[in-house]
């Protein structure tokens, strides 16, 4: 025997289903919100109208000559209430007078009104409108690579939430993608560290009992095995910049740039490359280690990418409204304006602008200055010299210092 459902048994649940499947849209809403703003502006206008109608004097119009009664030269008393209008400088006494008292009262509302229509109006719309700036903002924190961030925007389900809710997987998607990628460079840079040492060890072995004419070969071999080895290290730099949360604190580049020009001192002057510096004191808000890096990848990068008999000059300033500025200019060879926007990418190499010790060079210094840069909320700008050479400018935020 089977039991049968009751057939109004669901009707309480469809009921749910569709109320919570009902929704008003952004448009619904502003619609309704104007038409609640005119309709209570119109209505108050009406009341304030009769209001101010109550108070207005009565009086008795002429009437024609044929039935109007002997009017009287001497009256005792008032023949009208005089109302608000008893005094000698607001006289009604026609209705052309009326007429105009209700069009000055009336103009001088309806500027009221605009006034704080227009207030009303501002601010409705700031509030409706504050969701896309919760978008924009996470916009901007993912265009500086910040992927950790959700709106996780509340409120009734319209236009604006569906729209915070695809960005928000956006972001999830972009996170994980690039979460892979970091993850696939790290694990490859890992697995061929340990092959790159074996053949280095095993290069220094053979160079130890070579004759005079292998170990030309040998050497440079040895010397293309470093190149590999110094590019897997600096991709693990790269994929650990990206991944780690900058430990923040006062950090003043001045002194940090001290540190790092005396560092690459003597590759300065093996390449014959001389360095200029102004450092004034220029506090910022970072992480020690990474800023570090970042001066040194610039600095070297300079040297590197010049020729000889040129220049390097550092410059650090502080703006109170524009933020703190590190600025590296190096003399070298002619870099085109198309070029500029590729500086940053993975390997990148502009022609001409190699020298003898730029076989040092791995293609990934300025792509970690980048990572650095975005994790400091800091802006890199590149601007070819007219006579040659390069200017790296990297401005941080007014209130990084703080």
């Amino acid at each position: 025997m089977s039991a049968t459902r009751p057939t109004g048994a669901t009707e309480p649940n469809r009921l749910r289903l569709s109320i919570e499947g009902f929704r008003f849209t952004l448009r619904t809403r502003l619609a309704l919100t104007y038409a609640g703003l005119l309709t209570l502006a119109g209505a108050l206008m009406m009341l304030i109208v009769y209001i101010v109608v109550g108070y207005l004097p009565t009086y008795a119009f002429a009437v024609p000559a044929t039935t109007a009664e002997p009017l009287q030269t001497t009256p005792t008393e008032p023949l009208y209430d005089t109302g608000i209008a008893s005094t000698d400088t607001l006289l009604v006494s026609s209705r052309g007078d009326v007429q105009t008292l209700i069009l000055i009262i009336a103009a001088v509302l309806l500027v009221l009104l605009a006034g704080g229509g227009g207030w009303a109006g501002w601010a409705l719309a700031g509030r409706m409108l504050r969701p896309l700036q919760e978008v924009n903002a996470a916009a901007h924190r993912a265009a500086r690579g910040h992927l950790d961030h959700r709106i996780a925007l509340a409120g009734p389900r319209d236009e604006l939430t569906d729209l915070a809710d695809t960005f928000d997987e956006m972001l999830e998607g972009l996170e994980r993608s690039f979460g892979t990628y970091r993850r696939f460079a790290a694990n490859a840079s890992h697995e061929l560290r340990t092959p790159l040492a074996t053949t280095r060890a095993m290069l220094d072995v053979a160079l130890s009992g070579a004759d005079a004419h292998e170990r030309p070969l040998l050497e440079r071999l040895r010397e293309t095995n470093e190149r590999s080895i110094d590019t897997v290290e600096s991709l693990l730099d790269l994929t650990e910049v990206d991944a780690s949360s900058a430990d923040h604190g006062t950090v003043h580049l001045e002194q940090l740039a001290t540190f790092v020009l005396a560092e690459v001192s003597d590759e300065a002057e093996a390449a014959g490359v001389r360095i200029d510096y102004r450092l004034s004191t220029s506090p910022v808000s970072g992480d020690t280690s990474l800023l570090r890096q970042l001066l040194f990848n610039l600095i070297q990068n300079g040297i590197r990418h010049n020729e000889p008999g040129g220049w390097v000059r550092v410059t650090t300033v502080a703006h109170p409204r524009t933020g703190v500025e590190l600025r590296v200019e190096n003399s070298g060879a002619i870099v085109a304006d198309a070029d500029l926007e590729s500086l940053t990418d993975p390997f990148f190499r502009v022609r001409g602008r190699s020298t003898e010790s730029t076989s040092k060079g791995r293609g990934l210094g300025l792509s970690i200055v980048k990572a650095i840069t975005d994790r400091h909320d800091a802006t890199l700008r590149f601007t070819a010299r007219e006579d040659g050479g390069l200017i790296a400018s990297v401005v941080f935020p007014p209130d990084s210092a703080r």
